[in-house]
């Protein structure tokens, strides 16, 4: 008797006999799918994320799994698949399952930059493949003038955003996530892991740390202020004073404008 598809889909990516397969859908839209998919595996009951994303938009299905053979800080990639152009079928990715985890701002947030640097130390040496993978470099000086040329103006906080990138610019080029928030940061059993790898770029690690601030405050009421940015200064070994800071929240929050209604760091 042949198996269901299903079962066979998931069998072949696992290289795996499994049994008792079902699917729930947890999200689906015009850029995104994804479902849960459970089953049983030589007795013991599991489960899986697979996640489909549009061919435009599947840095994560590229970059996680070269990220997972770096370092145990992202989610573990149990299989992948990237159709050719002309085929019309979106990339997916099956990961395990950490749709329900916790997310690491329920504790102390410092964690997650302690993950953020680990993944940055881990790919320190790698930047030619994450070029090949299809991760951008991007300065924040091109950041805040891709901005200002989508606004059309020439405003003071225009010039105030242009010397804060130039300040920022100076500092190392890293692996940035893009959207370092709190539902992105996962507490799970060998510690924080980060999510949502699809707006990844190479740049400023500070921008980082400020999108991770400013949600900090939101998601738990209360103000980290420069404390986020003093640690992170202290696993790179590079002083964070104010002034950085203050430029990294300044870029950052203008950068955000281009980031509305589009993939974030458009044709990075």
């Amino acid at each position: 008797m042949s198996q269901d598809p299903l079962t066979a889909f998931v069998s072949r990516s696992l290289r795996a006999d499994v049994t008792g397969v079902r699917s729930e859908v947890v999200a689906k839209n015009a850029l995104i799918e994804v479902e849960r998919i459970r089953f049983s595996q030589e007795g013991v009951e599991r489960s899986l994320a697979l996640k489909r994303v549009p061919q435009d938009d599947s840095l994560e299905v590229q970059l996680l799994p070269f990220l997972a053979r770096k370092t145990d800080r992202v989610p573990r990639v149990l299989a992948r698949g990237v159709p050719p152009p002309a085929v019309p079928a979106w990339p997916w990715i099956m990961t395990e399952d950490l749709l329900e985890t916790t997310s690491a701002c329920h504790e102390d947030p410092r964690a997650i930059v302690l993950t953020k640097v680990a993944i940055e130390r881990a790919v320190a040496a790698d930047g030619p493949a994450l070029k090949a993978l299809g991760v951008k470099t991007i300065t924040p000086v091109e950041l805040v003038e891709r901005v200002v040329e989508r606004a059309a103006t020439d405003r003071p906080v225009d010039a105030a955003a242009r010397a804060a990138a130039e300040a920022l610019s100076r500092l190392p080029t890293v692996l940035c996530h893009g959207d370092l928030a709190c539902t992105h940061a996962r507490l799970t059993a060998r510690g924080v892991i980060l999510m949502e790898w699809r707006r990844a770029y190479l740049g400023c690690g500070l921008l980082d740390i400020a999108h991770l601030s400013d949600d900090v405050r939101r998601f738990t009421g209360e103000d980290p202020e420069d404390k986020l940015f003093e640690y992170y200064g202290e696993l790179i070994g590079i002083t964070i004073n104010k002034d950085l800071a203050r430029a990294s929240r300044l870029v950052e929050k203008v950068t955000r404008m281009l980031n509305t209604d589009q993939n974030p760091r458009e044709a990075r």
